[in-house]
């Protein structure tokens, strides 16, 4: 489908008030059926049309609309521009073009306060294209194949007639009948690749259910109860609806909410690190311990082992004692025993008091307080000393923290 073609039929209907569907057709080199998908595409985006059969029938606007377009009134003529320009694809070049001959029709030139931009952060317009192929292939009723990265990690190969595009949350989905798994599926567009619609038609009449009793994969859902940090406040809001949020007298934030369990909830709540604490299900929460623990494993290399002030298990006046023997980073606690370990000044020159994992050309690598700090460096504490919990390795690195130059003067 065309966009463009959708902006120039109603250019002619508010200048020649009715056209018959046949001359539509001719007019743009397509077939009848098509401009009347065109005109049912135009009334779901809120454009007031119909199409009427029979002797003198033809397609125009809804009586209620003065087709004389110096009588359609300021309000009416801003809610066919906009509700045109609300249609993905309408910022093309081709599709602007034609709005602006609408805009001069109506005399008026519109504030152009609405863009719709189907593609993600750093994109190159992909996102677009698979958009508007998908959207002619529902519109045209084209079986649809492709490959789906699926949350597990695989990919299968997908055969479909295709119902339905719907924005959820901060994602567009398809919706259609598998034909593999005769039933509706639900598809995150983002992952569709390799895809092709193809030149074979149906017929079966499609009524997808409402995309939140779809199922998204095969995996059931959990109801997890989660307790994220304040710090990542931003990302509860931004990503959980508020009626599953609440928030507690220190800050923190319970969420209670249900998600499919697979690979792709396990790196969606890693992604919140340390400000996440996994309340329930166990399951859950041990699968994420177990894939943290992994990760460890695999970014672990020898020079920072022992970032963490591994002291901090020694009694008061071993700390003392060692304290005059050895250097430590004043900002983490950690045992500066190798050159290689020593932060850099300005100039380039080594630091006599930081480790290079906090400060570098002169500053410190991260802005945070003492308290974040400790809230960093306790689990790596913790699972160096498995005995150890972290309210333990915190409660001792803030009796050993204030004394390190960092942290002195901070209230």
């Amino acid at each position: 489908m065309s966009v463009s073609r959708l902006f120039e039929i109603v250019y002619l209907l508010l200048e020649k008030k009715q056209i018959t569907a046949r001359a539509l057709a001719e007019r743009f080199e397509v077939s009848v059926r098509t401009i009347y998908r065109d005109v049912d595409a135009l009334s779901a985006a809120g454009i007031p049309i119909y199409a009427s059969q029979g002797r003198g029938g033809g397609i125009s606007l809804t009586d209620r609309f003065v087709l004389d377009r110096a009588a359609l009134s300021p309000e009416e003529q801003a809610r066919v521009l906009t509700a045109l320009k609300s249609l993905p694809g309408g910022d093309s070049p081709e599709s602007r073009a034609t709005l602006t001959k609408l805009s001069g029709l109506f005399g008026r030139r519109e504030p152009d306060w609405l863009q719709v931009d189907l593609t993600p952060w750093g994109a190159s317009g992909g996102g677009a294209r698979r958009f508007d192929e998908l959207k002619r292939a529902i519109l045209e009723r084209r079986v649809t194949t492709f490959s789906y990265a699926a949350s597990y990690g695989g990919a299968s190969v997908r055969r479909i007639l295709p119902a339905r595009l719907v924005f959820k949350g901060r994602a567009w989905y398809l919706q259609g009948f598998c034909l593999a798994n005769r039933d509706y599926r639900t598809f995150r567009l983002s992952r569709i690749l390799e895809l092709t619609v193809t030149e074979e038609r149906f017929d079966l009449s499609l009524s997808p259910p409402a995309i939140e009793a779809a199922p998204l994969s095969s995996s059931r859902c959990t109801p997890l109860r989660l307790r994220f940090s304040p710090l990542v406040a931003y990302r509860v809001y931004d990503e959980f609806d508020l009626s599953c949020v609440k928030r507690e007298k220190d800050g923190s934030l319970l969420v209670a909410i249900d998600f499919p369990e697979d690979g792709w909830l396990y790196g969606y709540l890693l992604s919140f690190g340390t400000c996440l604490e996994i309340l329930s299900p166990d399951q859950v929460r041990l699968q994420v311990g177990l894939l943290g623990r992994q990760i460890w494993k695999n970014c672990e290399k020898p020079d920072i082992r022992c970032r963490v002030f591994r002291a901090t298990m020694e009694s008061p006046k071993q700390k003392e004692d060692s304290t005059m023997e050895r250097k430590f980073c004043q900002s983490c606690g950690m045992p500066l025993d190798d050159p290689a370990f020593f932060g850099t000044e300005a100039d380039g020159s080594e630091s006599r008091h930081y480790c290079k994992y906090c400060y570098q050309g002169g500053a410190f690598t991260a802005d945070m307080t003492m308290d974040q700090m400790i809230d960093f460096c306790a689990p790596i504490l913790s699972r160096e000393h498995p005995g150890m919990s972290e309210e333990q390795a915190k409660a001792q690195m803030r009796g050993f923290f204030p004394k390190l130059l960092r942290w002195k003067d901070q209230p």
